[in-house]
């Protein structure tokens, strides 16, 4: 059986090159613009698709990113995947996770009951961490402030947890914008923040490159931060590619590198609307605080079902 290491360099070699996937796809529209075919886009982020006319919001809503999701006012979403992965030495793991955010019946839309985890999928996929896995709970989400650059929510889970979050977006320009998260959360007796900053560049109408930074700080005198790359390659409105990279750390209560990453992703709708599978070949260097670094190569399946607005 071939190794998922070698895998991850065929795959890399075979999907970047194959005919259904040019280096420069040709393709008119790539502004999203507000309308019924928009899945999670609405008008909260018609200032952005108007001033910022470039791939971010494309992608973004493709690969179902929660600095869209989160801030978008669209009722109903649900998502279900399931995850097969094998390991290098042949161990084969299966994960599957629903995620949900529903309007409650004649409630104002600012209400909602989530049933989602505390850490953000885009976060986890650029920054894994083993050792944290994301549970879902359910709990109620308010969403005070949603404007066309900045949202605040406030979220209550049956844990017992609270979490508010504030999102603002800067765009410096048409091909550039930053945007900065800042999250507060008490869990039981824990309580921490959590510090992500964003910023985009649109390369052309194919690529954008977003770099990513978080910091995120606890009680018992945890500090943990981390920065990634990733390279989006849009290909034809139903499939696209994401290459990242990144480097996680441990600053307290001891000082050490706590993972190296490197994936590539290839997403794509088929079928139906709401079906799509994904191809991702992963290495990561992980790193224990008394443990010696160790190397692992992983590919993974994911078949994905999405409904929006339901």
């Amino acid at each position: 059986m071939i190794s998922p290491r070698l895998a991850f360099f065929i795959c890399s070699f075979i999907l970047t090159l194959s005919p259904h996937a040019p280096l420069f796809a040709n393709h008119q529209q790539r502004c999203i613009s507000h309308s019924e075919q928009t899945t999670i886009i609405d008008k909260t982020y018609h200032y952005l698709n108007s001033s910022f006319c470039q791939p971010a919001l494309w992608f973004d809503d493709f690969f179902v990113d929660e600095r869209i999701s989160e801030d978008s006012q669209a009722g109903t979403m649900v998502r279900w995947y399931n995850d097969f992965s094998l390991d290098e030495d042949k161990n084969f793991r299966y994960k599957t996770k629903l995620t949900a955010r529903v309007h409650l019946p004649k409630v104002t839309h600012k209400l909602k009951l989530v049933f989602e985890s505390d850490a953000e999928d885009a976060v986890i996929n650029l920054f894994p961490n083993k050792n944290e896995p994301a549970e879902n709970s359910l709990g109620l989400r308010y969403d005070w402030v949603v404007k066309e650059q900045q949202s605040l929510n406030v979220k209550v889970t049956i844990k017992p947890s609270i979490e508010m979050r504030y999102r603002y977006t800067i765009p410096l320009s048409e091909y550039f914008i930053s945007r900065i998260t800042q999250k507060i959360y008490q869990k039981k007796k824990l309580t921490g923040s959590a510090t992500l900053l964003d910023f985009d560049v649109a390369i052309s109408e194919n690529f954008l490159f977003r770099w990513t930074n978080f910091v995120k700080i606890e009680t018992k005198d945890r500090l943990e931060l981390g920065s990634g790359f990733t390279l989006y390659q849009f290909i034809s409105t139903t499939q696209a590619f994401s290459y990242k990279t990144s480097v996680t750390a441990q600053e307290k209560p001891n000082h050490y590198i706590s993972n190296y990453h490197l994936s590539l992703n290839y997403r794509q709708n088929i079928f139906r609307k709401w079906f799509y599978y994904e191809l991702t070949p992963e290495l990561n260097w992980n790193k224990e605080q008394t443990t010696p670094r160790e190397s692992e190569a992983s590919l993974t399946l994911r078949l994905e079902v999405l409904f929006n607005n339901i």
